[in-house]
């Protein structure tokens, strides 16, 4: 009931591609977005955020809360196809992250996460053969 809590607050914070999350009655959405965020975060973004001090010491849930911030600001696009569920940084992530004055204290963490879902991306393409 706890994380349930923490999700509606997170959520209740978006304003951007998931701020029809905030309006949704029905509970299991938000709790299956969530779900898919961490489990994502944990699974595919462990080997790289493993290695730095600020991911390896932060509870999984975290991980999933800012990159679903950043979801919701447009900075990764979330998407799916028939390999599954995808995370894909815009190119002026980075910039953007750099110019929030809200994640001042938080730059370099995020440039973390940010750089994990891109070596990710850059796997992905090696595999399919796009590059």
């Amino acid at each position: 009931m706890a994380l349930s809590c923490v999700m509606q607050a997170l959520a209740a914070n978006w304003a951007g591609q998931l701020s029809h999350f905030k309006a949704h009655q029905n509970r299991e959405h938000l709790e299956a977005l969530f779900d898919e965020a961490t489990r994502f975060a944990g699974l595919q973004l462990e080997a790289d955020l493993a290695k730095s001090d600020f991911w390896s010491s932060s509870p999984l849930i975290r991980r999933a809360a800012v990159l679903l911030f950043l979801v919701d600001q447009g900075m990764v696009l979330r998407h799916f196809d028939r390999d599954g569920l995808f995370y894909e940084v815009h190119p002026s992530a980075e910039s953007w992250v750099a110019a929030q004055a809200s994640l001042a204290a938080y730059v370099h963490p995020t440039y973390e996460l940010l750089s994990a879902l891109r070596n990710l991306q850059a796997q992905r393409l090696l595999r399919s053969g796009s590059v």
